[in-house]
């Protein structure tokens, strides 16, 4: 074992920042995957259930309706995926970026304890879930990248910093 943990020290793929470059090239493209559904009437239709059962977001559907949710959300996960993209040359923008990831995540993750019949009974209940549960349970790992890209971000930008605007 110490062998292999010799060797992966020294590899290429782990030293610099290619690893976080990855992480934000990563949410950068899922961002814009997901943004770009949410213009269509299907995925509108297919998120109702979501957005209706979000403590956050409950509210977008009564004020915008169905497909006005939608753009309101694609928006702004269009939005959030180019700062975090604009983060690889300015750090200022990719700390919005990543905020706006947070926020994005937060919301998602929030639905899970609201989203009824999320839990299979039939196979004990939690933690055996639906496939609802079970597609935002991946946000739970998003909204670590994004606490991951903030943190990254700020640090960065504060390096930049003269002492003076600290």
């Amino acid at each position: 074992m110490n062998s292999l943990i010799s060797k992966l020290s020294e590899s290429v793929l782990l030293k610099g920042d290619l690893a976080f470059h990855l992480l934000r090239a990563s949410m950068v493209f899922t961002f814009y995957i997901f943004c770009y559904q949410k213009w269509y009437s299907f995925e509108a239709h297919q998120i109702t259930p979501f957005i209706a059962h979000s403590p956050l977001v409950f509210w977008l559907i009564p004020a915008f309706g169905v497909r006005g949710a939608g753009f309101f959300l694609g928006t702004t996960e269009m939005i959030f995926g180019t700062l975090i993209l604009l983060g690889f040359w300015n750090h200022k923008l990719g700390v919005l970026g990543a905020i706006g990831s947070i926020i994005t995540f937060l919301g998602t993750v929030t639905i899970i304890p609201f989203l009824p019949n999320a839990w299979a009974r039939e196979a004990g209940g939690f933690p055996a879930m639906y496939l609802p549960v079970a597609f935002l349970m991946k946000d739970v790992v998003m909204l670590a990248v994004s606490i991951l890209l903030l943190r990254y971000d700020v640090e960065a930008a504060a390096a930049t910093m003269s002492p003076v605007t600290k």
